[in-house]
């Protein structure tokens, strides 16, 4: 059974933050945008009928923990580095969005048993120098997305999806439009 007034208490507590990512167009917005149509699908669909498929509460269930972790970590980015100015985290979101699929990313592997100790090192040492980019405000650009890229490539199977890239199709799937 889905518990809404988490999920519907967690929106409305978040809700001034989610209004100025989408209004500034942000890519963390755009990242949760997906997750947050087929939620918002789930949640109508409860109110409507009261009782759903099994599918879709564990569709939810995942979402929903899945879009709490991650914009908790944007939270800590924007206490830690950034203080409430919205406008410096924009010049470092792309920084923040390949943090943020890094984590995902992990969960992904792990899953999947594909989290090596090799694997590991590659992603902490990624996410440190994101860290450390953010942290110090260093002027940075794609060829330092690209080298991280590079760098994963070893280690990631080809066609490894991301929570965020399933929602997508799940989006897709159910021809989702608002």
């Amino acid at each position: 059974m889905i518990n809404l007034e988490d999920y519907k208490s967690y929106l409305l507590q978040n809700y001034n933050l989610l209004e100025d990512l989408k209004a500034s167009k942000s890519l963390i917005f755009d990242r949760f945008a997906d997750v947050l149509k087929v939620l918002g699908f789930i949640e109508e669909r409860v109110e409507r009928y009261q009782k759903i498929e099994e599918e879709f509460e564990v569709i939810f269930e995942v979402g929903f923990s899945y879009f709490y972790e991650q914009l908790e970590e944007v939270k800590n980015f924007i206490h830690l580095y950034f203080q409430k100015d919205l406008v410096s985290l924009k010049k470092y979101e792309e920084l923040i969005n390949y943090n943020l699929y890094l984590t995902d990313l992990t969960e992904t592997l792990k899953e999947k048993s594909q989290y090596t100790a090799d694997t590991k090192t590659t992603i902490l040492q990624i996410l440190e120098e994101i860290e450390t980019i953010v942290s110090e405000r260093r002027e940075f650009n794609d060829e330092i997305l690209h080298k991280f890229n590079n760098m994963l490539q070893e280690y990631v199977p080809v066609g490894t999806q991301s929570t965020q890239e399933i929602f997508a199709l799940i989006s897709e799937e159910l021809d989702i439009s608002f």
